[in-house]
Order: structure tokens, then sequence, then C-alpha cells
């Protein structure tokens, strides 16, 4: 990296912003507000090891003069470590939301990382998965085959749990609905999408199919929800959904999607392929379709960093004022990298994060 990078910065310095979006925030029939750049903040998850209780957060800086990245700094608000697999991180209503899958919790955590409440999942319910926010609500996926609901006042207790199906993973807000992708559990593949009312919060219905199964991810575009599912071989593609007729159909291949407002779906894919002797090779590649034409255009300008074109993604987001991308990439034994790039596609400059498999981005 090209600016030196200072461990600790005061966050003072810094002027909020009095607007928050969320990267997952995935009712994008909504207008992302303009905010100004230059008081912006990246909040970055690393996953880590299971089992190793390595999870950690960063906070990248990228308008001060240096940039700066302050490392975990939320060990150094709470006094001790994320946990067990940081799973997902969103920002919704001026708080942070953070699930930790291993430690099997979920938290809300002010501007400096601090946690200001927590709530521990009982057995029962399952470990915590992936996140969505609407009006007043925080949503949860569950590895107990629910998804929980928490009121934003707060989290001490979910507010109510819906049955979906095995393990779900993705959810995302559509309209009045929550999208939910099931994926496989003992081995078993779920084959449904549920479809829960949220001004009930019951299962509406199962999207069913004979084709597909073991579900991951759920970005809305405009008036589209995509979908990516794990093939019998286990490569990654993607489906287009339409709630009302209950369809699926194929749509290509993307291991990470963000959907935008402007009928934008941001795409990277890596595509491994194994010979004989189980020697892999990876190719990687980015784009953005525009979901009314059904085009796919190369975004970036890699240049000045070819390792991207084989390398393993486990981060992709983008900052909605800016239109900067966040891509982060992993070995699962060292700590992750993160390229940030310009609206342009051209490349910013890249930065070493403080532990393994950086896995979210949330800019605010």
């Amino acid at each position: 990296m090209t600016q030196k990078f200072l461990k600790f910065f005061s966050l003072s310095t810094f002027v909020l912003s009095t607007c928050f979006v969320s990267c997952d925030k995935e009712d994008n029939d909504k207008q992302e507000p303009v905010i100004d750049p230059v008081s912006r903040r990246a909040f970055i998850l690393n996953e880590g090891s299971w089992g190793a209780n390595n999870s950690t957060l960063d906070l990248y800086h990228p308008y001060s003069e240096p940039t700066v990245l302050e490392k975990d700094i939320f060990s150094t608000a709470n006094g001790q470590k994320v946990g067990d697999t940081g799973q997902d991180l969103i920002a919704y209503d001026g708080r942070l939301y953070l699930s930790v899958w291993g430690s099997n919790y979920l938290a809300k955590l002010d501007n400096n990382g601090k946690v200001i409440e927590k709530y521990q999942f009982k057995a029962d319910e399952g470990q915590p998965r992936r996140l969505a926010a609407d009006g007043k609500y925080i949503y949860v996926s569950t590895y107990g085959g629910k998804v929980a609901k928490f009121d934003t006042t707060s989290i001490a207790a979910p507010v109510a749990f819906v049955e979906v199906g095995n393990n779900p993973e993705g959810i995302a807000v559509k309209g009045n609905y929550l999208v939910v992708c099931n994926s496989q559990k003992d081995y078993v593949s779920d084959n449904r999408i549920s479809i829960v009312d949220l001004s009930t919060f019951t299962l509406a219905k199962h999207i069913t199919s004979e084709v597909y199964s073991n579900y991951q991810n759920v970005a809305v575009v405009k008036d589209s929800v995509y979908i990516t599912y794990y093939t019998p071989s286990y490569t990654v593609e993607m489906l287009n959904l339409d709630i009302s007729k209950g369809t699926l159909t194929p749509s290509g291949a993307a291991t990470k999607m963000i959907g935008t407002s402007e009928g934008e779906l941001f795409c990277a894919n890596v595509a491994t392929v194994y010979d004989e002797n189980w020697n892999a090779t990876t190719n990687t590649s980015f784009f953005v379709r525009d979901v009314k034409t059904g085009q796919d255009t190369p975004i970036l300008d890699l240049n000045a960093t070819p390792e991207l074109t084989t390398a393993t993604v486990y981060l992709f987001d983008i900052d909605y004022a800016s239109r900067d991308l966040y891509i982060g990439t992993t070995d699962y034994k060292t700590n992750g990298t993160i390229y940030r790039f310009d609206k342009d596609g051209k490349f910013i400059e890249k930065f070493e994060t403080s532990s393994i498999s950086p896995s979210k981005a949330v800019i605010f």
C-alpha cells in the first residue's frame, strides 16, 4: 500500500453522516440517500477460521490524508474479541448489527464498535447467519431452520421466530416479503426458497424447484430478485426469481452479488475447476449486469492487480455514495487483503486486514 497506515486514529476527527446505508439493505425499491463521501468510513468484518476465535472488526478511513486503517477495533472498544466466525454485518438506523455464528450471538454496536446490546441464541434457536433490515426490525437467519425478528429499540430478546427450511443462509427484503435462501443440512440439500409475509411474520409460501437446491445468497435489484445456489458439482450459479409466479430461471454464474436501486447487479465470479489429480485452476471475473437489458459488462481494470484474476474473492461490497468497490480475498490461512476500486473501475489501493477471510464491508 503506497499510503501510510496508522494503527490508532481518533474517531472524533470525523463528522459522522446523519444518514446510514446498509450494504445488506436489500429493499432496493428505495433510493439510497445522497451522502457526502468525505465523511464515510468502512467497517470490515474478518470471519477468521472456524474454532480459532480469531474474528476481528477493522475500520478503514478512505478519505483521510493519508488513508487510515484501525485494526481490531472491537477488541479495543470492548476489551474482548469478536469471537468465533463473524458471519454478517449491516448498518441500519444509525447502528451496526453483527452476527457471530460460532459464538452464537447477535450484537448491536455503536460507531466505535462498542457493544450496546447483545442477544445470545439458545441451542434450539440455531446459530445466526445472515442479516437484513426493514422498518424498525432486524431479521436473522439461523441454522435452527428459522428466521428471528428483532426490534431495533432493543435486541435483548427476539420479537418472534418463523420456521423456514434447512440451514437458511441469505435473506433479503423485497416489498412486503422476506426472501429466504434455504441451503443444506446433514448433506441433504433443500430445494425450497421461503417467502415470509412481513406484515404478519408468517410463512407465505415455499417456492419449490425440481432442479435447483442449496441456495446461498439473494440480491434485490428494482423489480428483480437474484439467487445464487450450489450446483451438484459445487460451482455457484445464479437464478432469477419471480415471486408472484413462483419460478426460477437460470441467469449465468456469480459467486458474489450486489444490487442497486439504479437497476445494476454487480457481480464477482470465482470459477474453480479441478483436474483428475484435484489440482485447482481458478479464473475470477467482475462484471455489472443491466437487469433491464440483461447485458453484462466488465467493470474493473485489473492491469495493476493481475493477482485478482485468480484470487478467491470472499468480500464484495460497494459504497453507494462514491460507487467505490471493495474486494476482499482469502487463502483461508493468512490475513486477508482488501482492494479498493473507484466508480470507473480504476485501482485505488490495497491493504492487509487484521485476520483471515474478510467477509463483509459496511460503508457509511
